[in-house]
């Protein structure tokens, strides 16, 4: 009986692996298009400039990814989710922020002149955006359209979830040789 739960408990895992995956690259490429629409609405182009050089904010993946995991908790209510959706993605833009200052010397956001900021990074007016946004994509697109595609591919995406991650990681590996070019040039 023993081989028997272990073989289930690895299945689980499994399992649980590929749909954080799947919700991880779409919510990748959902941000992606999030802020080149916001960035063409606010300033008549898209985004010069981004982390990596794929169509992918990885920023918007693990907070998303991880909501959404937290949102198929049956103990989970509608005020805990609302919350989540509030410190979730402030805090990996929080850390994100500081890990693309210190180590990048980038700062691909400046919330400085935004009122109830921290340090730049972080601001009240955006954390409430994200919070909303957050709030509707886990219990709306989650739900109405992500949930729905992923058990239609679940099969194909168990076959070629591998390959995104390699993509992912060799274009973060690009990135992060070329932005060590670039500091090493201005220092």
């Amino acid at each position: 009986m023993r081989a028997y739960e272990e073989i289930l408990l690895g299945e689980i895992f499994m399992d649980l692996l590929l749909y954080f995956l799947f919700n991880f690259f779409i919510y990748g490429f959902i941000g992606w298009i999030l802020e080149n629409g916001f960035c063409y609405f606010k300033t008549g182009h898209v985004q010069k400039d981004g982390f990596l050089y794929s169509p992918f904010k990885p920023m918007y993946a693990i907070a998303m990814s991880v909501l959404v995991l937290c949102s198929k908790s049956k103990s989970i209510d509608t005020y805990t989710l609302a919350t989540l959706c509030l410190i979730i993605p402030t805090f990996v833009e929080f850390v994100t922020g500081l890990i693309m200052r210190e180590y990048f010397k980038k700062d691909y956001w400046d919330y400085s002149e935004v009122k109830y900021n921290y340090k730049g990074i972080i601001c009240l007016e955006f954390s409430l955006i994200w919070t909303v946004l957050s709030f509707i994509a886990v219990r709306y697109i989650q739900i109405g359209i992500v949930d729905r595609v992923y058990s239609s591919i679940k099969g194909y995406w168990g076959n070629t979830w591998y390959l995104f991650v390699i993509a992912l990681v060799l274009d973060a590996i690009k990135t992060i040789k070329v932005m060590q070019i670039k500091n090493k040039a201005v220092n």
